[in-house]
């Protein structure tokens, strides 16, 4: 369709806000929200995490914002990203208000729009890896401007689009709680070993632990596709979407390749990093890197029952206090590892909690899976929506 091609400013007013003086503690002391840049996360804000009082919007150059108004970063680590506000606010400095003409410009459709052209936004900034948006980028930015019913049909099939993705999206989140909630239910809390189990260590359950191979991955796809310390997510996962590859020997195959269940501890990170831990469930073999120690289980134990262990929150505070006075990359060695205190329960009650947990990974793929579906269809009618292919 041949809609007309306006700037924003046409449709919309724009403006900013600003950052009170933090010396001044009774600017702060008021119940108006105030909305900063790393607050919008593509939905609706309806709460803030600080507020500024009578006296700041009175004595600053803050402006009250409507609720309905949409909201874009300008700068810092969320540029480009969109909100929209669902309550009367202020902002800083670093947002840019958008405030749809409620006749000419549907502020749902102006969302979606937005969304849309963050990217383009991006680019048209300028800095370095983060680069910054000026207002009249925002203002000056060439739109497509069909009749406002249509706007309103268009912004309808998309919302939708979008509220199916986040209901997948909320889905996972909720189910990829559920393997610290089984842990504390079969084995209670690991700080204080409720159910008495006896305690020995780390490699007390173990049969090896080796590390991975210290060859050169290639981008080319050339061997195996090799794990590396990124592929160990924070949470305890294997995170297959940036592989490298790597050739290796006969001789090599089996020292640095993977089995399932084999456990990847992840022994050289920052300190908040390190020691990040999860359990191989894929059938191929992969190879490891030099920074992830892999450990395989013995007849006393089981590597989910110590994944879970060390991906609790008590297990994670054990593994920041080894490296408390660590300054820069931290490295928990393969003896050190295998020296962390651990409760060693009977190992039927370990491989029931291993029985649970593959279930509910199967789980998380078949809906990871349904929302990547669900993804790809947002993105597509939001791609087709603002050239007139809906």
């Amino acid at each position: 369709m041949n809609w007309p091609i306006v700037e924003l400013q046409e449709v919309c007013k724009t403006g900013s806000g600003t950052t009170p003086p933090r010396n001044r503690p009774e600017l702060y002391e008021g119940c108006i929200p105030w909305v900063k840049s790393g607050e919008l996360r593509e939905n609706e804000i309806l709460e803030t995490e600080e507020h500024i009082s009578e006296v700041a919007l009175n004595t600053t150059s803050l402006k009250m914002v409507p609720a309905g108004a949409l909201l874009v970063a300008m700068y810092g680590a969320t540029v480009g990203r969109v909100g929209l506000l669902g309550i009367d606010a202020t902002t800083n400095q670093a947002v840019c208000h958008v405030i749809p003409d409620p006749k000419k410009a549907d502020k749902r459709y102006m969302f979606h729009l937005l969304q849309a052209r963050a990217q383009e936004l991006v680019g048209r900034g300028v800095g370095g890896a983060q680069p910054n948006i000026s207002q009249g980028t925002i203002k000056q930015l060439k739109i497509p401007l069909p009749p406002l019913d249509e706007q309103k049909r268009i912004a309808g099939i998309l919302d939708q689009a979008d509220m199916l993705r986040r209901l997948r999206t909320r889905a996972l989140d909720k189910l990829n709680t559920l393997g610290q909630a089984i842990f504390h239910e079969m084995f209670g809390d690991p700080a204080t070993n409720p159910k008495g189990w006896p305690m020995g260590v780390i490699g007390d359950l173990l049969k090896e632990a080796k590390y991975g191979s210290s060859g050169k991955a290639n981008s080319e796809g050339r061997g195996l596709p090799m794990l590396r310390m990124g592929n160990v997510t924070y949470d305890g996962r294997i995170d297959l979407s940036d592989l490298k590859h790597i050739e290796l020997s006969d001789k090599e195959f089996d020292k640095y390749t993977t089995c399932p269940d084999d456990l990847l501890f992840n022994r050289t990170n920052s300190k908040e990093l390190v020691g990040k831990t999860a359990v191989v469930i894929q059938p191929e073999p992969m190879a490891i890197a030099g920074y992830l120690v892999r450990g395989r289980a013995n007849a006393r134990g089981n590597t989910h029952y110590i994944s879970g262990y060390l991906n609790s929150t008590h297990g994670k505070a054990v593994l920041r206090n080894m490296c408390k006075n660590i300054v820069g990359m931290a490295n928990i060695n393969a003896k050190e590892f295998q020296s962390i205190p651990i409760a060693i329960p009977p190992v039927e009650l370990q491989r029931a909690y291993a029985d649970k947990l593959v279930s509910l990974r199967a789980e998380e793929t078949q809906l990871q899976a349904s929302l990547d579906i669900a993804s790809a269809l947002f993105t597509s009618l939001q791609h087709r929506a603002f050239k007139g292919e809906l």
